[in-house]
């Protein structure tokens, strides 16, 4: 952007022609003015030497008798005296400033009666060397209303100065000036258009410097340079990587700065993996990283929560012959602290003392931090002591130390320290606090203090907010994080995807199924990013609220798919009864070349379970160390044993779990007995009974399964010697059940006689008209303690016959029960289903029950 000026004279006008401005500080803003003004003056006398050489080119004519008697009466001598003095101060300056007397300097150059363009020159250059810009602005400003116009090589300071100070109007008048005199026309003037480039790139305006860059006849490594951190400053990545190309091509390698600025503003953004691309790319050109390279890499993989990526950077440097910094050593405990590696993080120490940076705030301040959260509270303490000058950063790790141990007390002494010693607590001091009283189960404290922080003076941001959400929803608070996220809502704070990600694992049930929806509105209204984990968590709030299909079609509409994407997709259809779906995903994830994890192999070991296809599951399940390199662990064992136990190969699936090299599970032993309990095998069944038993006497889960062998095999099997029944524990459990019904939640308990008639009654009628004979069929025969327990009416049946009459026929059934089905509320469910032709959803302690035209996706199975 060019402004237009009258043109400058050739001849620069001496000072005393226009009246002094005050040199102190002057109203700055208004270049244009005594530029123009200055174009507009009236003819220059110029002093006798000037004049003296000028009149050597007139006609030459005979000396008269008076002119020679002039002549020794001309003010020659003061003109000179004057001229000396000039350069004596001048040089005074200078010298002061090399010392590093800059007082003394600037008095010398207050104190003098002329300043032409060098004394302005040594003045501005001794504040440019120190960075001290801003007195550049005052003095360039001050010095072209004296009437000094400065040349190119102090234009480039000056544009130095407007581009860190962000100086856009002076920076702009500087150029028009050096296109006026012609300071970027000719080869040798690159460093002003450099200059010029740099100060329109770091005042952010991106498309002057593309002008700029455009019309320079000639481009030298800092043009490139310029132009590609302006374009990362501004978030366009392509292009800087698209300049780098030219740049290579146009006959101009790179230096370390060009790619430092890459690499370091794709670390920033997070995009590491091309952060790293760029790396290599390097190190092919033959440029080797130096400690700001490595730095950037090792920082930006801590801020991503990478930190063993961050540590493997770290040793990469070193091997490769760099040494860290202090703030490469700080960000490397900073990624020890975040995967709470103590002895690693311990050889960082010893380094950082070593190299004398463990005094360092930044480096103490990761290393507090690191202790803290490897539970070494008294060292973190120690090393919060020696900190020499502590800020807010070193009190907040030190207060997050002792909440995160669950000493809150001790950390609310700090908290109250820090107030009596003057250090302001900010907004994350004050959630650090809340943060830690909620995770420790005191809620009354938590918004005791929440409440207390806009009295104090410290506004809330969306972090607080988050911080109670997440913290309800950890302690089983789900309707109150609802009326958080709710209020937070009306008091107009946005919410970010922290929010979203706290909120949604509380309404991944059945009867919050319009919740979800809710949640999924309030991403499009705010207009946030549906990335990777917003999108996972929708797939599997809606998968588990019921409503398959709002998963798939979150999943269809998520274009960046990751493996957890496919995970969730594929355990949703799994979850709702459809294996041969859930195989299809498997198969479209290989074609797209997503690679399988553990997790989608036992899913899909379990798919092929339910379809009843041991060979393919087999194969997997044999294959997986050659074709996928994962070794079985303890979960595709289970998958396995769960398998074969369907199809009933119960001595099959004992012989795996005897020759298997881990130590089963619980989830192992409890696959093999429920499959052992419902082939009837009495041998197998006792055998799992004892050990599960010999695992975890005391699981009410693993009670019920007991007692499920007891009903199958009567008195002739004894009750395990050390299993311990915890009578207390089973009479505490109550057997309830909740149900939605027109956006309402209503609460059932088995025996519970302060129940509806009109619900018994039409439970009555209900099982009149499905047949009475539905308590027979099942498998096995009744023992006196579950016919008492029929007697009493079970929860879900309530619950069934009270939306039968209370909710539209085409309306699905959603139930949560605590505790798992029995057989007969699970033949009543599928007569039910059959027999009213609803879809009936029960999720119980074991499984996702899908009650449809009489079957359920368990298959008997639970």
């Amino acid at each position: 952007m060019e402004l237009l000026l009258a043109p400058l004279p050739s001849v620069l006008p001496r000072p005393h022609q226009f009246p002094l401005q005050p040199t102190s500080r002057p109203r700055h803003g208004r270049l244009q003015e005594p530029i123009t003004a200055f174009a507009q003056a009236p003819p220059i006398a110029l002093p006798v030497q000037e004049s003296r050489s000028s009149s050597s080119h007139a006609p030459h004519r005979s000396p008269q008798p008076h002119a020679q008697e002039s002549r020794t009466h001309l003010p020659f001598g003061p003109a000179l005296r004057s001229e000396r003095r000039i350069v004596s101060e001048t040089k005074l300056i200078t010298m002061n400033s090399c010392a590093g007397r800059l007082a003394d300097a600037r008095k010398v150059f207050d104190g003098m009666e002329r300043r032409d363009l060098l004394a302005w020159s040594a003045m501005i250059g001794a504040y440019a060397i120190r960075g001290m810009y801003s007195e550049v602005i005052v003095l360039a400003v001050t010095m072209v209303r004296e009437g000094v116009i400065p040349d190119r090589f102090l234009i480039t300071r000056i544009l130095q100065a407007c581009a860190y100070t962000e100086d856009l109007e002076l920076g702009m008048s500087m150029h028009s000036l050096a296109l006026r005199k012609g300071f970027t026309e000719r080869m040798r003037d690159v460093p002003v258009g450099n200059s010029v480039l740099a100060m329109y790139v770091k005042c952010g305006e991106l498309g002057c410097a593309r002008r700029v860059f455009e019309k320079m006849g000639r481009r030298d490594l800092g043009t490139w340079n310029s132009m590609i951190f302006g374009c990362c400053l501004s978030g366009e990545w392509e292009e800087a990587r698209r300049l780098l190309n030219d740049m290579r091509q146009n006959g101009t390698e790179p230096g370390v700065v060009t790619w430092n600025t890459l690499i370091s503003s794709y670390a920033r953004s997070g995009d590491l993996d091309v952060a790293m691309e760029l790396l290599e790319q390097m190190v092919e050109s033959g440029v080797a990283p130096d400690v700001v390279t490595w730095t950037s890499l090792v920082s930006g993989f801590v801020h991503s929560d990478r930190g063993d990526e961050a540590l493997q950077c770290f040793i990469r440097m070193r091997l490769s012959g760099v040494e860290p910094n202090g703030m490469t050593i700080a960000s490397a405990i900073s990624a020890c602290a975040s995967l709470r590696l103590l002895s690693q993080g311990m050889e960082l120490h010893c380094h950082a003392i070593k190299v004398g940076s463990v005094n360092n705030v930044l480096s103490g301040n990761s290393l507090v931090d690191m202790y803290a959260k490897c539970g070494e509270i008294v060292a973190a303490k120690r090393i919060f002591n020696e900190i020499p000058e502590k800020d807010i950063f070193s009190w907040n790790s030190m207060v997050a130390g002792y909440a995160q141990a669950g000493y809150c007390g001790k950390a609310y002494e700090l908290f109250c320290k820090m107030e009596g010693l003057g250090v302001r607590r900010n907004v994350i001091t004050w959630n650090i606090m809340i943060s830690g009283y909620i995770r420790n189960g005191d809620d009354e404290r938590a918004f005791e203090l929440f409440q207390m922080m806009e009295n104090c003076g410290v506004k809330r941001d969306t972090a607080s907010w988050n911080i109670l959400i997440a913290g309800s929803v950890h302690n089983g608070h789900f309707d109150r994080a609802l009326r958080i996220f709710r209020q937070m809502q009306a008091l107009l704070v946005r919410p970010d995807y922290i929010t979203i990600l706290s909120i949604i694992p509380a309404f991944a049930n059945l009867v919050a199924a319009w919740k979800v929806r809710e949640i999924h509105a309030c991403i499009f209204h705010y207009n946030l990013e549906m990335d990777g984990k917003i999108a996972n968590a929708l797939i599997n709030a809606y998968s588990k609220s019921g409503d398959l299909a709002g998963a798939c079609a979150v999943f269809d509409s998520h274009l960046s798919r990751n493996i957890i994407s496919w995970n969730c997709i594929i355990l949703a259809h799994l979850l709702h009864g459809s294996p041969s779906e859930a195989l299809n995903r498997f198969c479209q994830m290989k074609q797209e070349g997503v690679m399988p994890d553990h997790a989608t192999l036992t899913a899909i070991i379990k798919a092929y379970g339910l379809k009843g296809k041991v060979s393919e599951a087999k194969e997997i399940f044999y294959n997986m160390t050659h074709d996928y390199s994962i070794a079985p662990d303890l979960d595709h064992y289970a998958a396995m044993v769960d398998l074969l136990g369907r199809l009933g190969r119960l001595e099959e699936a004992y012989k795996l779990i005897d020759e298997m090299p881990l130590i089963p599970n619980l989830a192992v032993w409890e696959a093999l007995l429920t499959a052992a309990t419902i082939h009837g095998n009495v041998r197998l069944a006792n055998l799992a009974a004892r050990e599960l038993a010999s695992i975890e006497p005391s699981d009410p889960r693993i009670q019920r399964l007991v007692y499920n062998l007891q009903d199958l095999a009567g008195n002739s099997v004894e009750v395990p010697h050390m299993m311990v029944f915890n009578n207390v524990r089973e009479s505490e459990e109550i057997d309830s059940c909740s149900i939605e019904i027109k956006n309402k939640v209503y609460l059932f308990s088995s025996g519970d006689n302060v129940v509806l008639e009109s619900t018994v009654a039409e439970l009555k009628l209900i099982m009149i008209q499905i047949g009475i004979s539905m308590l027979n069929t099942s498998n096995r025969t009744l023992d006196l303690k579950e016919k008492e327990e029929l007697s009493a009416i079970h929860c879900e049946k309530l619950a069934i016959a009270f939306a039968i009459s209370n909710s539209p026929p085409f309306r699905s059934i959603r139930i949560i029960k605590t505790v798992r089905m029995c057989s007969h509320c699970h033949t009543f469910a599928k007569l039910v289903s059959e027999k009213y032709e609803r879809q009936i959803l029960i999720k119980d302690s074991n499984c996702l029950h899908k009650f449809k035209g009489g079957k359920c996706s368990c298959e008997d199975n639970w």
